[in-house]
């Protein structure tokens, strides 16, 4: 048995790090698992589960409670880390937030990486249901809403590899599945500058999808509405589109206006300036 082995997406993968990942899925979807239970739904030797068990422990990713498992709260900190590194974050959160009030539907920003979406601000109603977490994010691009609005603004050969590494398996009966479909889907999008999803990903689950872009060009991710596609009619699609429009004008306006504005040390840099200047004034006097 080699150390490495080849993980879901076909890669060569670490098998002791695979395993842990795999301890930390179960005791994720258990709410909660011991020891005898962990070996069970693993297949791994106690001794095996227990060194991985110590070692998660021992960076915080678990906590043992009454001889029970559980996720550590580091995981939150790694989350917050992620969402508030990046540069757009609090514009994308005002955004969401504006963007609740207008709209009836679900609303969330997406971004893809490692050619899946991951929704990085909102909040989804199935987010947080454990299954989810584990088998439904990151989703594949070919699915979603806010996948298909990102890859848009790919040129073909990025598209390409995304499929190469991922394939096209259908969510559901509505998915896309043949990359002609798909480069057709995206031709779409261009076009009339939004993404829709009609029961791709989930049965019964409408999305769409609008890429928002930063200054330099590049694509920061995909800023959605969601809901129930029996709630959606013409005009409701009509409503829901324009409101996305909007938003993500406003959103894209902000992160210029970020980048025009200095940043503080521009803003010390030219008060250092205005000083060597006052007391080359004076000393001139």
């Amino acid at each position: 048995m080699t150390e490495s082995d080849a993980g879901r997406d076909g890669r060569d993968v670490l098998r002791t790090t695979a395993s842990s990942l795999r301890i930390v899925d179960h005791i994720l979807e258990r709410g909660g698992a011991s020891l005898a239970e962990l070996v069970e739904s693993t297949g791994l030797a106690k001794s095996t589960v227990h060194s991985h068990l110590s070692t998660l422990a021992a960076y915080g990713y678990v906590v043992n409670e009454d001889n029970r498992y559980h996720l550590g709260a580091k995981f939150c900190h790694l989350g917050d880390y992620v969402r508030t590194q990046k540069e757009y974050h609090r514009i994308a959160e005002e955004t969401i937030a504006r963007l609740s009030e207008e709209s009836t539907m679900e609303v969330d920003f997406a971004i893809e990486e490692h050619g899946r979406v991951v929704s990085l601000y909102g909040n989804l109603d199935f987010s947080s249901i454990p299954r989810f977490l584990i088998d439904g994010s990151p989703f594949h691009v070919h699915t979603t809403a806010s996948g298909k609005a990102i890859i848009a603004h790919y040129d073909a050969e990025r598209v390409r590899a995304i499929i190469d590494r991922w394939g096209l398996p259908a969510a559901t009966d509505r998915s896309i599945t043949t990359e002609e479909e798909l480069f057709a889907e995206l031709d779409r999008v261009r076009e009339q500058g939004f993404a829709e999803n009609r029961g791709e990903a989930i049965e019964g689950f409408w999305a769409v999808g609008k890429a928002v872009r930063s200054p330099r060009g590049e694509v920061y991710g995909s800023l959605n509405l969601s809901g129930p596609e029996y709630l959606v009619d013409d005009e409701t699609r009509a409503t829901q589109v324009e409101l996305l429009g909007r938003a993500v004008e406003q959103f894209e306006d902000e992160i210029a206006a970020q980048y025009q504005a200095p940043s503080s040390a521009e803003r010390d840099r030219e008060r250092g300036r205005e000083r060597d200047r006052d007391r080359t004034d004076e000393t001139n006097e």
